[in-house]
């Protein structure tokens, strides 16, 4: 899945979202430059609403990526990235950012 420009396909969401802070990344692919090899390659994963998840791996593994990615800094190439159930690509890009936080 390609993203839409900032605001094409916005969808209204509660300003109390997100309200149970589940995520899902579903066979996400993203690479930092067309040529390049991809940084994540399909990944898929669920958090439930209340867990708390450490990432860990080597370096270039893609744990830094997967936080540029929920935040929107970076933009995937296919797949999709679910908080609460809603696409976050849809997601106004600063209620999106004002919402979350990622622990580096």
């Amino acid at each position: 899945m390609i993203v839409s420009p900032e605001g094409a396909d916005e969808i209204k969401v509660s300003p109390e979202w997100p309200t149970t802070g589940s995520v899902s990344f579903d066979k996400v692919m993203l690479r930092y430059r067309p040529e390049l090899e991809p940084t994540l390659k399909k990944l898929s994963f669920n958090v439930e609403s209340g867990h708390k998840v450490g990432v860990v791996g080597r370096t270039g593994a893609g744990k830094s990526t997967m936080g540029l990615v929920l935040s929107r800094i970076l933009e995937i190439e296919e797949g999709s990235v679910k908080i609460d159930g809603t696409e976050i690509s849809k997601v106004n890009l600063h209620h999106l950012r004002s919402k979350i936080t990622v622990i580096p």
